[in-house]
This record gives C-alpha cells, sequence and structure tokens, in this order.
C-alpha cells in the first residue's frame, strides 16, 4: 500500500525533495543576506535579501524540477518553459517579500520565523501552477463534464478583473445598480466565450507568456498611472490578493484570445472582394492612384493649417538658422560662441527647414519659406505611403490589405496632421517605414546594384535625420546578415560604410564646421529621474560629500523640486555641460551607492517614465494642432490663415479619434507596442523567425522611448505607427503560406 501510494504521488514527493533542497537554499540565502543589510540598509533590507536569496535558488530548483521532478527532455532545452517558470518565481517573490515585510510591520517578531508559513503556502500554489503550465509539454486534459463549471469560475474571476479597480491602498469598491446588472452580462457573455474556446485550443507556452505580460502590465500599470508606484498592487495582503485574482482573470482572457485570433489568422482566409467603381483604376496604377487619393483627402489639411504647423523644436532650428540664441546653445559645449547652430536637432532638417524660411524671409514672406517646407515634407509623405500600398500590391496579398492601408493613410487624422507638422520625426518615420520594407526585400528577392546603393543611401539619411538613428541600423543589419547569407559581404560594407560615414560626420565633419554635438544628457534619462526622485524622497539620508558630486553633475540645490515623474527634462536641463569624465564617473559611484539601498525608488522612478508605452489606458497627447507662438515673439511673421472654423473641425475630429472602437488603436501608444510584442510570439510560435527581422526596427525604437526623456510621447513612437499597415500586411502573408 504504501509502495502504491508512493508511486501515485512520486511527482509530488519528489517536488517536496526539490522544493526542500531550494528552500533550505534560498532560507539560509536570505538569512545571511538580511543579516549583513540590516548593517547599511535597514529599512530594504528584507526586500533585497528576499531578492537575493530567490535569485540564487531559482535557479537551482528550475534545474531540479525541469530534470528530476517532472523529467522534462534533458536534451531540448526550452526556453519558454524558463522564461515561464521565472515569471512564477518574480510574483511569488513579489508576493512573498511584501507579505513578509508587511507582517514584520505588523507582528515586529524574527522575520525568518515569519517567512516559514508564507512559503508554505505559496508551495502548495507553485506545485499546481508548474505541474498545470509550465513544467507540462502537452494541452491540459479536463474532463468534458468539469469544464462549464471551470469556464464560469474564470468569467467571474475575469469579469471582476475587468470592472472593479480600487484607487487608494484601502481595499475598497463601488457598488450600484448599473455595475451589479453590467457584472451579470458580462459574465454570462464571458462564460458563453469561454465555453467555446477556453477548452478548444492547444496551449502554447510563447502565448502563455505574452499573456501573462500582458495582464501584469495591465495592473502594474494601472497602479503606476494612479499613484506612482506599485502600492496599489503590494500596499497590504488585500490588494496583493485582489492583484493576483485580477492577473488570473486577465490572463484566461488574454490567452484565450490570442489563441483565438492564431487560430484565425492561419485557417480563416479572408474574401477576395471587387473593387469599387471608384478603385477601377487602382490595380492597374497603384502608386499614381493612392498618391492622387491620399492627396485629395489631405487637401483640407493642408488649407487650414498652411503654410505648416511648427513645434517647438522647429521653431527653436529655425531660430538657430536665423542667428537667434536657444537653449540648445546652453545644452552644449559650443566650439564657437558665436555659431549659433548646434547637433541637438540632426543638422539636415535643421538646414532644410531653417534653409527655406530663410529664404522666405528673404523674399518678405516667411509663410511661403514654410510652405515650400510643407511641400517637400507632403511629397515625401504621400509618396512614401503610396509606395508601400504599391508594395502591398505587388506581394500579391489580399486586395483587403492595399485598401484598408490606402483608407487608414488617407483618412486616419494623424497622418495628414503629421504631414502637416514641421517635426523632424516626419521624414525620419518615412526613411523607416522605407527600411522595413528593403529590410523584407532583401530576404525576399535578389538585389541589383542600384538596390544596394538605394539600400546604402537610405542608411544613411535614417543615420542623419535622427540623432539616435545609428541604433536602429547596427541592431538590424547584423542579422540581417545571418538571415541571408548570400548578401552578407554586401550588407557587411554597406554598414561599414555607414558607420565609417557616421564616425566621420560626428568626429571629422561637426567640428570642422565648429558645430556643437549634442550632450551626453540626452542619454542619461534614467539615471537622473532615479537620483531626482531619491533627492525628493531620501533627501535626509543622501550625505553631504554624495550631494556635492551630484551638485557637479546635476545642481542638487532644487533637484527634488524639478523631479516629474513622467518627464526627465527638467532635472536634465540643469546637467552641468562642463562635466569632466571624472566627475561623471563619481557621480556613478554614488548613483550605484544608493541603488542598493533604495532600490524600489529606482524602480518606481524608471517605470514612472517609461509605464505609458506598455499601458493601453493611459492616455496622452498625440498630434500637433495649434499655432507654436515662438517664432511670432521673435518678431517674425509667422501665422495660420482665417479658417479657424475648419481648423476647429479637423481639430476635433483628431480629438475624438483615439477613442473610435478599433481604428483608435493606431493612436494608442500603450496598444501598438502590444500589438508587436503580440506580431512577435505570432512568429515564434509559427516558426517563422526569420521575418522577426521586420519587426527589429520598431523593437529599437521602442527600447530608445525607454531610455528617452518622456513617458507616452506620439511622436517618438510615430515611426512605428507609420509602418503599422506594412508590418501587419507581411506576417500575416508569411502566416497564410503555412
Amino acid at each position: 500500500m504504501i509502495n502504491n501510494l508512493i508511486k501515485k504521488y512520486q511527482t509530488f514527493i519528489r517536488y517536496i525533495f526539490s522544493a526542500g533542497i531550494s528552500f533550505a537554499i534560498d532560507l539560509s540565502l536570505f538569512t545571511v543576506f538580511s543579516a549583513i543589510l540590516k548593517n547599511y540598509i535597514s529599512d530594504q533590507a528584507i526586500f533585497l535579501a528576499t531578492i537575493l536569496a530567490r535569485i540564487i535558488s531559482s535557479l537551482i530548483n528550475y534545474f531540479l524540477n525541469r530534470n528530476t521532478v517532472f523529467k522534462m527532455d534533458q536534451k531540448n532545452f526550452d526556453f519558454t518553459t524558463l522564461i515561464k517558470y521565472y515569471l512564477l518565481v518574480i510574483i511569488q517573490m513579489l508576493v512573498s517579500a511584501t507579505v513578509v515585510y508587511k507582517l514584520y510591520q505588523l507582528l515586529h517578531i524574527n522575520e525568518t520565523l515569519i517567512k516559514i508559513p508564507v512559503e508554505v503556502v505559496l508551495f502548495m500554489m507553485n506545485y499546481i501552477i508548474q505541474k498545470l503550465f509550465i513544467f507540462k509539454d502537452h494541452q491540459i486534459n479536463i474532463s468534458i463534464k468539469y469544464q462549464p463549471y471551470i469556464a464560469f469560475i474564470l468569467s467571474t474571476i475575469t469579469t471582476f478583473s475587468l470592472l472593479f479597480q480600487t484607487t487608494s491602498t484601502k481595499l475598497s469598491f463601488h457598488r450600484s445598480n448599473t455595475m451589479m446588472i453590467t457584472y451579470i452580462v458580462l459574465d454570462i457573455l464571458l462564460y458563453i466565450y469561454y465555453k467555446k474556446y477556453l477548452f478548444k485550443f492547444k496551449k502554447r507556452g510563447t502565448y502563455t507568456v505574452i499573456a501573462i505580460i500582458f495582464s501584469l502590465l495591465l495592473v502594474f500599470g494601472y497602479s503606476y498611472d494612479t499613484v506612482h508606484n506599485a502600492n496599489l498592487v503590494f500596499g497590504n495582503i488585500g490588494l496583493i490578493m485582489f492583484s493576483l485574482l485580477k492577473i488570473l482573470g486577465l490572463f484566461c482572457l488574454f490567452n484565450t484570445t490570442i489563441l483565438l485570433l492564431d487560430d484565425y489568422l492561419k485557417h480563416k482566409e479572408l474574401k477576395t472582394i471587387k473593387y469599387p467603381k471608384l478603385f477601377s483604376l487602382f490595380e492597374k496604377h497603384p502608386f499614381i492612384f493612392s498618391f492622387i487619393f491620399i492627396l485629395i483627402c489631405y487637401i483640407p489639411y493642408i488649407v487650414a493649417y498652411y503654410p505648416v504647423i511648427i513645434n517647438y523644436d522647429a521653431a527653436n532650428q529655425i531660430k538657430e538658422i536665423m542667428g537667434i540664441h536657444t537653449r540648445y546653445m546652453d545644452s552644449v559645449v559650443l566650439l564657437n560662441p558665436n555659431m549659433y547652430i548646434t547637433n541637438f536637432n540632426p543638422i539636415i532638417h535643421t538646414f532644410l527647414i531653417g534653409g527655406l524660411f530663410k529664404l522666405g524671409y528673404i523674399i518678405g514672406n516667411v509663410n511661403l519659406g514654410m510652405f515650400l517646407y510643407s511641400i517637400i515634407q507632403l511629397l515625401i509623405v504621400i509618396s512614401t505611403f503610396a509606395y508601400t500600398i504599391y508594395y502591398l500590391s505587388k506581394m500579391k496579398i489580399n486586395k483587403i490589405f492595399s485598401i484598408i492601408a490606402l483608407l487608414v493613410y488617407a483618412v486616419v487624422p494623424l497622418f495628414p496632421l503629421y504631414a502637416m507638422t514641421a517635426v523632424k520625426d516626419v521624414i525620419f518615420s518615412c526613411l523607416i517605414l522605407l527600411y522595413i520594407i528593403k529590410l523584407y526585400d532583401m530576404i525576399k528577392n535578389p538585389q541589383t546594384l542600384w538596390q544596394y546603393m538605394f539600400f546604402t543611401v537610405l542608411i544613411l539619411l535614417i543615420i542623419l535625420f535622427r540623432n539616435n538613428g545609428i541604433y536602429t541600423i547596427i541592431l538590424t543589419l547584423p542579422v540581417l546578415i545571418f538571415i541571408n547569407k548570400k548578401i552578407s559581404i554586401n550588407i557587411i560594407i554597406i554598414l561599414l560604410i555607414n558607420i565609417f560615414c557616421y564616425v566621420g560626420y560626428n568626429n571629422v565633419l561637426l567640428p570642422h564646421f565648429e558645430i556643437a554635438n549634442t550632450s551626453i544628457r540626452e542619454v542619461l534619462s534614467v539615471p537622473f529621474q532615479q537620483t531626482a526622485r531619491l533627492a525628493k524622497y531620501h533627501d535626509k539620508a543622501i550625505s553631504k560629500e554624495d550631494k556635492i558630486i551630484i551638485d557637479k553633475v546635476l545642481d542638487y540645490s532644487d533637484l527634488g523640486n524639478r523631479y516629474r515623474t513622467d518627464l526627465s527634462d527638467p532635472v536634465k536641463n540643469k546637467y552641468n555641460k562642463y562635466t569632466t569624465d571624472k566627475e561623471l564617473k563619481d557621480y556613478f559611484k554614488v548613483w550605484g551607492k544608493y541603488l542598493f539601498k533604495y532600490p524600489v525608488t529606482y524602480i518606481d522612478a524608471t517605470i514612472n517614465n517609461v509605464y505609458g508605452y506598455f499601458y493601453p489606458n493611459t492616455s496622452a497627447w498625440y498630434v500637433y494642432n495649434s499655432l507654436n507662438t515662438k517664432l511670432q515673439e521673435s518678431g517674425f511673421d509667422y501665422h495660420f490663415n482665417n479658417l479657424q472654423p475648419l481648423r476647429t473641425i479637423l481639430s476635433g475630429y483628431a480629438e475624438m479619434f483615439p477613442y473610435i472602437p478599433v481604428i483608435g488603436t493606431i493612436a494608442n501608444i500603450g496598444l501598438v507596442v502590444w500589438i508587436h510584442i503580440l506580431l512577435v510570439g505570432i512568429l515564434i510560435v509559427n516558426k517563422l523567425k526569420k521575418y522577426i527581422i521586420v519587426l527589429l526596427p520598431q523593437i529599437t525604437l521602442i527600447l530608445v522611448c525607454i531610455l528617452g526623456p518622456a513617458n507616452t510621447y506620439f511622436r517618438y513612437i510615430l515611426p512605428i505607427v507609420f509602418a503599422l499597415p506594412i508590418t501587419v500586411s507581411i506576417i500575416y502573408k508569411e502566416l497564410k503560406k503555412l
């Protein structure tokens, strides 16, 4: 009998031994780390000791569970399983650390004694999750008779997740008749949905990970959007349990929906449509037809916003060309005090917009000069969109994609408004769109000498039109070399040519003309924000010596007051441009010192400055549609015409657009990023990994946003939005070939 029990529960018994070994290691390390860290960072010792101990013990536990407990295939390393395991570890680690910390504050007994019962409870939950979802390489078999009950329970949890939020660390909910009716209706709809699809598909590890990521982003994003920290997740035990329920409910919804979408994309054919009479010329002349159609749709914007919309940066670029002092001169070390032009904004764009403005100034009409700029930019934008639609037709993709792309570029207000906005990101976005098309073309079709020459020039323009454009190139071209080895030599030559041009441009050409380059502060937004938040909330804990070191770099006198959760400009604008390498090195030593003392402060500062790029429920500005008066203040007669009623209508349409269901998604930064995360997952699951090259430029731009100065800043994400129609079309085309 005992042998039968052992045989029946051998997996659980092995799990107990594995957990026991890992727990002993974790507990020992926690005790040691806690004792050591209390001497240095008493208020954060428990939290940090838990993290350090768990990192080491979890790695040991993973291999024990994978190889010994659940006996997964040891020949093929499953990276997806490792990701899922560590997502579980992170969640459990945060729950454990928070519960232990809160109980320690309440009970004031030895933290190790508190940790033991907490870990026992989490232990049982861990086993179930690992057995059913992580170390399981096939679909969970659930008896058909139990499926309706499970679907009802999960639909109820999902409804709870979608409808209820809390706005303070006190766990409380608003109840009303309307809320209860909504709850019941939504619960019924979700039950029907889960009953039909929840158990239909084979589970995919990659999609499971994406569903977990989306759920975590929503729960943590809401907390940071509301109170600028994770207190609505970890504020107390009630909030922790509430958050776990929300994560579970959202996960079920996301995972089921993603699996359904994957099945639909692979097995459902879009109906072939007939072009309306208006589009009868489309098949014969897709480029010309698209160009004319888009231009006609843009005419109201061209007329209403004549000569062009100018933003803050563009106004300063014009002032540089006109020899007027700007704040950019104060932010860089000038090579010549009489040289007003800097490389704070790309020189090529500064000369383009400033040169045409100056031409208008010479002939006595600056508006005419600005309209010449708008004509050039409009031609670039509309031609790029028309070529994209032409390429979709050339790919012989379903006609509906070409028509949708055409309508999106023509009638979605952000495209004509940006086409009429004199901002550097517009032309750069067009270049990125063409770059993505060329990357795909290079892995699909043979290339001629002229095409290689065009590709070289295109890359050079990307580098010139965005100071950080070089990162997009060096993170994508090497991947192209490995994907298509037949053209590797040519791509290496193109890469070396452009690196040579980039180095020569920054180190030879700009110094020759005494043009100051951009400041290093532009890439230090993350550590500067962390230091500013540290100064705001832990000023008394910073020693006088350390304050002096920080002051040499950032002006400590009002650093805490300058801190804004979503924007680093107030902090980095007081960066000392004469900071030496030694002073910067000393600053980073201080930065590292307090990182270990106040890790949560550093994490909060970072997330607050980036969460909007991953949290769809936040709202932010996304288009320019008003007159910038900086040029008028400098004595120039730049102005709009008297068609204010037309501008009011167009601006109202633009402001309303993000709230239109489905299509308004294109103006939501968080959802656009989510779409790209999902597209990566689709390519991985369907073994189309080489086509991730089409997404790499967008991924690099998202990374740049993470390191950037502003949270949820739409024009930083603009190139990704420009490329969305072609990206989705390419991936759909490749899926249909399976």
